[in-house]
């Protein structure tokens, strides 16, 4: 299974769970379900796994408010916590995968260098005095 997929799913279920409980009238608790996809994103290793132990016990406190709505967002939350409890260090985090060591391009840094304000054509000023002629002459 792909290491993302599961992150997205969770980020899914999240979703899903605050609209249903946005229409069940429990609208602290679907706001809290749109900052947890924000944590799961953000978040990695341990701590992932921490958020989704928090969010079982969360979807289930939430189910019991009674109203079938509200047992849905329930359970949508429940199943993103197991899922985060489960799988949440395996989980890649979001920003970094993408992030790959660049060779270095010679015309990208002179470019570079007149945004700057620097001269790209000057070399190193080892033995050239102020006045741009070398101690040779």
């Amino acid at each position: 299974m792909n290491g993302s997929r599961p992150l997205w799913i969770a980020a899914l279920l999240l979703v899903g769970a605050a609209g249903a409980f946005w229409g069940a009238g429990s609208v602290p608790v679907a706001l809290l379900s749109l900052a947890s996809v924000a944590a799961v994103v953000a978040l990695s290793g341990v701590v992932r796994r921490v958020l989704g132990a928090l969010l079982v016990v969360v979807g289930v406190a939430a189910a019991f408010t009674g109203h079938w709505l509200a047992v849905a967002g329930g359970v949508l939350v429940v199943l993103a916590g197991a899922l985060l409890a489960v799988l949440g260090a395996r989980m890649p985090k979001i920003g970094v995968g993408g992030q790959k060591t660049r060779a270095r391009d010679p015309e990208a840094d002179m470019w570079r260098a007149l945004e700057r304000g620097d001269d790209p054509t000057d070399g190193p000023a080892d033995d050239a005095d102020p006045g741009g002629r070398s101690s040779n002459e």
